[in-house]
């Protein structure tokens, strides 16, 4: 029984992925930076951003996600490359290793959120100087025409430190960090959302 135990415990670490509790978790931590944004309320290390006219709201979306899970499971160093997908990565080192991944999606958003506030956010304008200071997990984050995500999440063993090592990988579509291209359109909040979308009232957002 035992030893029976113990597959099912490998088997559930090799599979793991988010739960809908950890999907919400990362969903809401990106529209609650976008909602921010859109009001003209967010400020990153002092200086308060312009309000956004056509922030989208951000949902979960299961085909991104499973293209997400299976670049995580690979245990990868860098970026995959997908076609027509952004991708922010997060990598978590530990003594121990983890009894639950479900919180490293949210503690990933919230590291790279923290780029503008770490660094400052001194443009709308992604160009290569912007990209450079090291905001672009954090734009990835608050690409206007980005609606939807979807995020991998895998216990990757020990390193070669004797370290126990968590990759976390999100892809975004529409894909984002497009240079020399606005990060969102200035203006009202709500009066350029995008076609077939309606101002939900409460966060802002383009939904």
């Amino acid at each position: 029984m035992k030893s029976a135990l113990l597959i099912l415990v490998i088997v559930g670490c090799v599979s793991a992925q988010f739960s809908s509790a950890g999907q919400t978790a990362i969903v809401n931590a990106h529209n609650l930076l976008r909602s921010k944004i859109a009001k003209g309320t967010y400020t990153a290390k002092g200086t308060l951003e312009p309000a956004a006219a056509n922030m989208r709201k951000m949902k979960w979306d299961a085909t991104v996600a499973t293209s997400a899970q299976n670049y995580a499971n690979t245990c990868p160093s860098g970026h995959s490359g997908a076609q027509g997908l952004g991708e922010n990565m997060y990598w978590a080192w530990s003594t121990q290793a983890p009894t639950s991944l479900d919180s490293f999606g949210a503690d990933a958003s919230k590291s790279w959120e923290k780029e503008f506030q770490d660094y400052g956010w001194k443009s709308i304008l992604l160009d290569w100087a912007t990209f450079n200071t090291g905001i672009g997990h954090a734009t990835a984050m608050a690409w206007a025409n980005t609606n939807l995500i979807g995020c991998g999440v895998k216990y990757c063993g020990k390193d070669s430190n004797g370290w126990h090592r968590v990759t976390v990988v999100c892809q975004y579509k529409s894909q984002g960090n497009i240079i020399n291209t606005n990060i969102y359109q200035k203006g009202n909040t709500c009066s350029a959302c995008p076609s077939g979308s309606t101002c939900e009232t409460s966060t802002g957002l383009c939904a």
